[in-house]
């Protein structure tokens, strides 16, 4: 009807960011996935790279665990705890990546051209104080992943089902940390402060964008498990080899698209809730 008023929609400019309005929860979805669109093909070799960092703990379990082959003199055995020492080097490589792929879509949300070089050394030389604040700000999933697979994957869906319901309200404090912290060349500590701060007034809000972004990429990963037991209908159980193939190829690309995607949504979700917090001091001035 004319003169309703109407909230005015996400302008398309070069960049997405700075944000023109705060945004609604789906306006963030929204914006994200144009983000995601924008940058997939520039990070997609990271991307891809992250998510087979992500299976080296399922390689140890099936190539190199010493349960399955006893004492061996085998390098890999010489070093204790070698399951502890793979979830650190993944952790440590999971952060590298992450940082690079944060810095490249940064780069292409607000237009600007960034290099192979300079994203990658300044993830290079942010490094170790990358490692504070990926462990504050993504910690508590990561903890879950990693006990999803100490539990096996028997009771991976129970237990997730169980632990991330909550850990839901500290994630959604603390996720914003990521975007802080590269986006803002940000100390760790300062960054997790800064997640912490301006998530606090707004945190179901974060929850339920964290919530939306999880059950949609869930989707994916159900959809390859029906796939999955569609070829075990069709083939029978003498083609299992093929099956877990196929299964595990479908898993590795959406986990590619995937994590892309959820950066994506950090910083739009991030830029949003830094406007709001802009817009509410001047107010308060």
């Amino acid at each position: 009807m004319p003169g309703m008023n109407r909230a005015q929609p996400l302008q398309v400019r070069v960049g997405l960011l700075p944000l023109p309005r705060p945004l609604m929860t789906g306006e963030v979805l929204d914006g994200a996935f144009r983000l995601f669109r924008a940058g997939l093909l520039r990070c997609l070799p990271y991307s891809g790279l992250a998510v087979l960092v992500l299976e080296l703990p399922t390689l140890y379990s099936t190539f190199l665990n010493p349960a399955l082959y006893g004492k061996s003199s085998d390098v890999f055995f010489v070093i204790p705890h070698t399951r502890i020492v793979t979830y650190l080097i993944v952790f440590c490589l999971i952060t590298l990546l992450l940082g690079v792929i944060t810095l490249r879509l940064q780069a292409v949300a607000r237009g600007i051209k960034s290099g192979f070089r300079a994203e990658v050394g300044t993830a290079l030389r942010r490094w170790l104080p990358a490692l504070i604040a990926t462990a504050g700000g993504i910690g508590l999933p990561l903890l879950l992943f990693a006990g999803g697979n100490l539990l096996g994957s028997v009771f991976y869906s129970e237990a997730a089902l169980v632990l991330a319901l909550p850990i839901l309200w500290p994630t959604a404090l603390l996720v914003a940390t990521l975007p802080a912290f590269w986006c803002e060349s940000r100390g760790p500590f300062a960054a997790i402060a800064r997640s912490v701060s301006l998530s606090r007034r707004r945190s179901w809000r974060m929850a339920g964008t964290v919530l939306a972004t999880g059950c949609m990429v869930a989707v994916f990963y159900v959809l390859t498990a029906i796939v999955g037991a569609i070829l075990s209908t069709l083939l029978g159980r003498a083609d299992l080899f093929l099956i877990a193939t196929v299964s595990s190829l479908l898993s590795l690309v959406i986990g590619a698209f995937g994590v892309p995607f959820v950066l994506a949504v950090l910083i739009v979700a991030y830029e949003d809730l830094a406007l709001r917090d802009s817009e509410r001091h001047r107010a308060a001035a």
